[in-house]
């Protein structure tokens, strides 16, 4: 089969590999309909490794031979198991991750945090093998367990995006939200503003978003409920402050994690307000205690729980989160390179780009 191979940092290779092997009784096959290139891919081409660093508060490599994506959807071509048959034929969205549930966090309610992991789309928990499971590819594996049933008014490039949503929900979980809260998103990709129509969802009322790109910038200016600024203007803090007034924020999500972003967003908490910090990385910061006062937080947000993707679905299904205007652009997989050039251009030149193998 065709898949896109990380085969070193920053280098990708369009390759003919062998089917996934299906090797556990809730095993599926899924035929890949839609894959999403998340911002996490971006930071494994570059050599970078989120999940450990988000988990494991360290830098782990990652070998050779990856096939990454983890945001699909797909059909059920192929099962391991009679107990299972009746997923063939089926359109579904794909949990990317299974953890042990035997370790102390898995135990204890938290296995978003497990060090067992196993994790489509890079290599996490899955041993040495030749080539590991992704979505970059005409067919990937998936559990049965694991699999969710997508309606027929929702397509597979929009049943892919649960995947960020099913992060955002998480993520807002690290905060309190409230009746009337008011919140920044510091990075208005994806991942900014799936969070944002989440914290909607909850009650927030003035969501500010701010993002260098344009083509970020025009894709939220379609959701009339929030506010978009350019962060590369001087007067950042008066589009804010003519926003929401002399109000602060409730809570501050940040995808970018710079000294600059950390330092602009503390003083903008509100009391018991919460800075979460999306992007953990090797550098040190440095800023004033005393920001932290009247019990404010500084946080970060690790993968997801089980019950966050059920609860993303939900939204998805039901409509009450659109996705629709995030998707720009759309591969077959044999043009990655192109994919990946719009992506990590300066701005970038597409939002939210999907392969389509099979389109």
């Amino acid at each position: 089969m065709k898949a896109v191979v990380l085969t070193e940092p920053k280098v990708l290779q369009l390759a003919d590999i062998p089917e996934f092997k299906l090797t556990e009784e809730n095993h599926v096959l899924v035929k890949v309909k839609a894959c999403g290139i998340c911002g996490s891919d971006l930071r494994y081409w570059a050599g970078d490794n989120p999940w450990s660093l988000h988990t494991l508060g360290k830098h782990v490599s990652s070998p050779p031979n990856m096939v990454m994506g983890h945001e699909f959807a797909g059909e059920v071509v192929k099962v391991n198991s009679k107990e299972n048959e009746h997923f063939l034929g089926k359109r579904v969205g794909v949990q990317s991750y299974r953890v042990c549930g035997k370790c102390r966090f898995c135990k204890t309610g938290r296995e978003n945090l497990c060090r067992n992991m196993i994790h489509i789309g890079h290599a996490q928990g899955w041993g040495e093998m030749d080539y590991y499971p992704g979505a970059y590819a005409e067919y990937c594996i998936g559990w049965a367990d694991l699999l969710h049933p997508i309606p027929d008014h929702i397509t597979y490039a929009q049943a892919a995006m649960a995947d960020i949503l099913c992060v955002a929900v998480h993520v807002v979980g690290r905060t309190r939200i409230y009746e009337g809260a008011h919140i920044l998103c510091i990075g208005g990709g994806p991942a900014g503003l799936s969070i944002a129509q989440v914290t909607k969802v909850l009650g927030a009322e003035k969501i500010i978003l701010s993002d260098p790109s344009p083509i970020a910038r025009q894709v939220i200016g379609q959701f009339n409920t929030f506010t978009v600024v350019d962060p590369g203007e001087d007067n950042i803090a008066d589009q804010i402050k003519d926003t929401v007034g002399d109000q602060k924020f409730a809570a501050i999500f940040d995808s970018v994690g710079s000294l600059e972003t950390i330092n602009m967003a503390l003083p903008l908490l509100e009391e018991s307000g919460t800075y979460v910090n999306l992007v953990v990385h090797g550098a040190s910061i440095n800023f004033d205690m005393r920001a932290l006062g009247s019990e404010r937080t500084i946080t970060t947000s690790s993968n997801a729980y089980y019950r966050d993707l059920t609860k993303a679905f939900e939204l998805l299904n039901s409509g009450i989160v659109d996705v629709k205007p995030w998707i720009t652009h759309r591969f077959r997989l044999e043009d990655f390179q192109k994919a990946f050039e719009l992506l990590t251009k300066s701005p970038k030149e597409a939002y939210k780009v999907v392969f389509e193998p099979w389109g």
